[in-house]
C-alpha cells in the first residue's frame, strides 16, 4: 500500500497546511498518509474506497481522513476536488478550543495510527450554502499560500479555522429531519469505540442516543455505510489480528475476550474477512518474522 509522505508535499514548512488541487482526480489505489486530510469535491465523481467499503462521492461531498486511513479512489467521472493536507501538529494545539465543538473528535481527532485505523473515514454532503462558503475560505487561503504576502501564515491558519468551525457545524445540524442526529452518531460512534470488547445490543445503542432502533441502523448506515454490527466486527476482527500476532493467547480465548460468544463462528468470519484462519494468519505471521531475523 502506497505511504504518502507530508515531506514530499510541503512546499513551506512554515505553515502545517498545503493545498492540492486536483483538476482531474486520477484513479488512486488504496494508499494512507501520515498526515490529515480533507477532502471537497468540486465537481464529478467517483467510487471512493476505503480499508473496507466504498461509497460513491459527488460534488459538494466532504470527507475528512485521518492520518493512516487508508483510502483511494476508481470509477472517476470528471472527478475534480480540492485537498487540504494538515499536519496532526495542527490539531494538537487546540486552536480556540475546536476540540470543545462536539464534532471535533469525530472529524478531527488525533488518535494514534492504530486507533485511525480502526475509525470510520467521515463523508456526507455539505448544505448548498456551506460548500459556496467553504470553497470561498479555501481558495482564499490557497491564494494567500501561494503568494505570501506579508503576514500569510496567519491568513492561512485563519481561513482554515473558519473552514474547520463550519464544516463541525454543518456535520452536526445537517439533518433537518431530527435535529442533533449527527451529534448523536458522533456518541454512539465514540461510544462503540470504546466499548465493542464488550456485549453489545441495538437495545443499548438506542437507549445511549435516545433515538428508535430503527434510527440507529439509519445513524450508522448514513455515516459509516453499514449496520452497526458489521462496524463492530471489523473493530473486533482488527483487534484480533492484533493479539494473534503479539501474544500467544488462544484463539478461543482471543475470541472470548473481544465479545464472540463462539469461537468456530469467529474464525469463520476472520477467514472470511481476512482470507485466513486465525491460525493460519497467526503461523503466516511467525514465519515472515523468522525470515526477517534470519535476514
Amino acid at each position: 500500500m502506497y505511504l504518502l509522505d507530508s515531506r514530499k508535499y510541503w512546499s513551506d514548512t512554515k505553515v502545517p497546511i498545503q493545498f492540492e488541487f486536483r483538476n482531474p482526480q486520477s484513479p488512486f489505489p488504496l494508499h494512507v498518509h501520515d498526515f490529515h486530510e480533507i477532502v471537497i469535491v468540486y465537481s464529478g465523481g467517483a467510487r471512493h474506497l476505503t480499508s473496507d467499503a466504498e461509497r460513491e462521492i459527488l460534488s459538494g461531498d466532504f470527507v475528512s481522513i485521518k492520518p493512516g486511513q487508508a483510502h483511494g479512489y476508481k470509477n472517476i467521472r470528471n472527478l475534480v476536488l480540492m485537498n487540504i493536507l494538515i499536519k496532526p501538529e495542527f490539531f494538537g494545539q487546540d486552536h480556540y478550543s475546536l476540540a470543545s465543538i462536539p464534532a471535533y473528535q469525530t472529524l478531527f481527532g488525533q488518535e494514534s495510527e492504530e486507533d485511525a485505523q480502526r475509525d470510520p473515514i467521515i463523508h456526507f454532503k455539505l448544505d448548498h450554502g456551506v460548500f459556496g462558503t467553504a470553497k470561498k475560505l479555501i481558495e482564499t487561503a490557497s491564494a494567500e499560500l501561494s503568494t505570501r504576502p506579508e503576514g500569510y501564515g496567519a491568513m492561512v491558519t485563519s481561513n482554515i479555522i473558519e473552514l474547520l468551525v463550519l464544516l463541525m457545524r454543518n456535520y452536526t445540524t445537517r439533518d433537518s429531519v431530527m435535529p442533533g442526529f449527527a451529534h448523536n452518531a458522533s456518541v454512539v460512534i465514540d461510544y462503540v469505540k470504546r466499548n465493542y470488547r464488550h456485549p453489545l445490543s441495538m437495545e443499548d445503542l438506542a437507549g445511549l442516543s435516545g433515538m428508535s432502533e430503527s434510527h440507529v441502523l439509519r445513524l450508522f448506515k448514513r455515516y459509516l455505510g453499514c449496520p452497526p454490527f458489521q462496524y463492530i466486527n471489523k473493530l473486533r476482527l482488527t483487534e484480533a489480528a492484533d493479539e494473534l500476532t503479539q501474544t500467544d493467547k488462544s484463539v478461543t480465548d482471543i475470541a472470548l475476550d473481544l465479545g464472540f460468544n463462539d469461537s468456530n463462528y469467529f474464525s469463520r468470519l476472520f477467514k472470511k474477512h481476512l482470507g485466513l484462519s486465525p491460525r493460519e494468519y497467526r503461523n503466516k505471521y511467525l514465519m515472515e518474522n523468522l525470515l526477517q531475523k534470519a535476514e
